[in-house]
């Protein structure tokens, strides 16, 4: 993810939190208001269970972010390593090639 979008994610993140506490309040004061009213206590519990749901679902995008850049990250060093270990059986490949020409002239 690049900056900008890290930073519109940010932006819509403290949006829904923004209306989430919103609405929460406002469900909140119409349960002490009425504390016996079934769809309002049923309102209460359904906001509480989408609170719960998107934060698992925030949550479980960071961790799949934080998962795709460690085999990012193990990817590269695995290309890295491939390289340097190419460039050394050249160098070594070579290096084969004239002590076999230097056999085979007996020197």
């Amino acid at each position: 993810m690049n900056t900008t979008e890290k930073k519109l994610h940010l932006i819509k993140e403290t949006q829904y939190y923004s209306d989430f506490n919103l609405v929460g309040e406002l469900i909140i004061k119409a349960k002490k208001a009425k504390p016996d009213s079934e769809p309002v206590n049923k309102m209460y519990q359904c906001w509480q269970s989408i609170g719960l749901y998107v934060h698992s679902l925030i949550v479980e995008k960071e961790h799949i972010e934080t998962i795709i850049s460690q085999y990012r990250a193990d990817k590269l060093r695995a290309v890295t390593r491939a390289r340097i270990a190419d460039a050394k059986v050249a160098k070594l490949e070579k290096e084969i090639k004239k002590l076999k020409t230097k056999i085979e002239l007996g020197l």
